[in-house]
């Protein structure tokens, strides 16, 4: 096929995406890979048959894509990444082990598909490799970021503490590194520590539920009970699923500003979730003696 052809089908191609015809769009692909075999349009097939929702579908066309161009770490990375896009963390994993030596970009890769698996200690292995690497990456710093999230998980403090200080070099405005540096200073007691990067989350990011929640167990525990009233009820309101432990606390910040009829509520709502829960079972005895 002509250089000229080409051109007048890529057109066409344009102009039934543009009006929504992707169907007739994937027609002329197939019909400039048959005739072809560019790389660049297996790739805009298989992005063609994703956005319809045929994952499977963009699937073959990347394999059959990675038959052609055997070796290529180009296709595979592009072919990874389209795996990454929609959740196929194990077979991204797959196909970025095969291009690990080549790229270094492959073993970040594998490293977020092993923490979206919550194959923690797998994936602090590949950030670690990715960050010992010769290669200089801004990536590295979102590593740091990453690494920083699965130390808190696996409740290692110190070490997430100290990875989320060197992201800051980076990511200091990135709401949800603020987040972590918050959680981790309250898990290490250090609630006054904690203010300042609750305080930036809450700025760059007041709708997330997450970031009311740790603001109101922040300020319980500096008895700051106006401020655990409002950030509680905040996250109540924002996400879909309250704990009893959160009604709990909400309570008692009501307590402590003698609000008692509104401490009485809460503790029922508490109640329903875990009629078992301690704590709150504890604090309505106390109300009603």
């Amino acid at each position: 096929m002509d250089e000229e052809r080409i051109k007048f089908k890529l057109k066409l191609a344009s102009a039934f995406i543009s009006e929504g015809k992707n169907l007739h769009a994937v027609q002329i692909y197939m019909n400039l890979i048959e005739e072809t075999e560019r790389e660049e349009f297996y790739f805009q097939l298989a992005e063609l048959f994703e956005d319809l929702g045929f994952v499977d579908a963009g699937v073959n066309v990347l394999k059959d894509l990675e038959n052609l161009k055997s070796g290529s770490s180009d296709v595979t990375l592009y072919f990874s990444k389209y795996l990454l896009r929609n959740s196929r963390w194990v077979d991204a994993i797959e196909e970025l082990n095969s291009i690990a030596d080549s790229t270094s970009a492959s073993l970040f890769l594998i490293a977020y598909s092993y923490m979206m698996l919550n194959e923690f200690e797998l994936a602090k292995e590949y950030y670690s490799r990715f960050i010992s690497s010769d290669e200089k990456n801004d990536l590295k710093q979102e590593a740091n970021l990453y690494l920083a999230k699965i130390e808190y998980e696996l409740h290692n403090y110190n070490s997430a503490l100290s990875y989320a200080t060197e992201a800051q070099f980076l990511y200091s405005e990135f709401w949800e590194l603020n987040l972590i540096l918050a959680k981790v200073y309250y898990s290490l007691d250090m609630f006054t520590h904690a203010v300042n990067p609750i305080q930036k989350a809450l700025k760059l990011n007041p709708k997330d539920a997450s970031v009311q929640e740790f603001a109101g167990k922040i300020y319980y525990q500096l008895h700051d009970y106006k401020k655990s009233e409002k950030y509680f009820s905040e996250f109540i309101e924002l996400s879909s699923e309250v704990s009893a432990e959160i009604y709990t606390l909400l309570a008692k910040s009501f307590v402590k500003q003698r609000k008692i009829d509104e401490a009485n509520l809460v503790l029922g709502l508490a109640l329903q979730i875990d009629p078992a829960y301690q704590p709150a079972i504890s604090a309505k005895g106390d109300l009603n003696n």
